[in-house]
């Protein structure tokens, strides 16, 4: 797990936590950041131990009163990603492939579950369905269109990006194409809203992808047809 900061080295990046055994250290997916009340946390998905691990301001694991765990889940999937949207901790989940590195990817082969900033299950958003090896997460503003208010999931098993209703968790469909085809993204990866500063417009969904089997990249957008 490595920082930069320009404050500290303006060109290298400093390693902080280092579990990156060969074969058998962690693997770290997702990160998110967050404060329970009492203290900043950093929350890491480690896909092959299964595990959500939280450190502390100065790197240290710590353990909050909650396990990050959902029995529902089956055997064989473990988080993937983890953001913080609103003070809400998403996880999504993703079945794990032989050496627990990597996913493996297929229709209906994916979670998400929310956790209050104590590691707390709070609910069951997502299961199966559409989702393929689920990694970005958003919450659509009101400007945008039919999938307004609606947390966005973006497949990187497929290159899907399906919707679901944050308040019923009702699945919308999935964004798509002025052809009606449904958007695929191959290797996509993160998803996030402008923020309405640098030309960022806060009603597009900008992407970042691992294109040509993740050996190149992709940043681009989404727009709904009515913007």
């Amino acid at each position: 797990m490595a920082g930069w900061n320009p404050a500290v080295n303006r060109t290298r990046a400093r390693i902080e936590v280092d579990r990156s055994e060969v074969g058998l250290g962690a693997v770290y997916k997702g990160l998110a950041i967050g404060n329970n009340g009492v203290a900043d946390h950093i929350y890491a998905s480690n896909f092959r131990f299964g595990t959500i691990e939280v450190f502390d301001s100065s790197y240290t694991m710590v353990t909050l009163s909650g396990s990050f765990t959902d029995p529902g889940i089956p055997a064989g999937f473990a988080p993937f990603n983890i953001q913080n949207l609103g003070g809400v901790l998403y996880v999504t989940y993703a079945m794990q492939n032989p050496d627990k590195h990597d996913d493996q990817s297929g229709p209906g082969f994916g979670y998400v579950d929310t956790y209050d900033l104590n590691g707390q299950l709070l609910q069951r958003v997502a299961s199966g369905g559409t989702l393929n090896s689920p990694w970005g997460l958003a919450i659509a503003p009101t400007g945008f269109g039919n999938f307004h208010d609606n947390l966005l999931v973006g497949n990187f098993g497929d290159g899907r990006i399906n919707a679901y209703s944050l308040r019923t968790g009702a699945f919308r469909g999935q964004l798509k194409s002025e052809t009606s085809a449904p958007i695929e993204i191959p290797g996509l990866w993160g998803l996030r809203f402008g923020n309405g500063a640098f030309g960022a417009s806060p009603n597009t969904l900008y992407f970042a992808a691992g294109i040509n089997d993740e050996q190149a990249g992709l940043f681009g957008s989404i727009v709904n047809v009515g913007n």
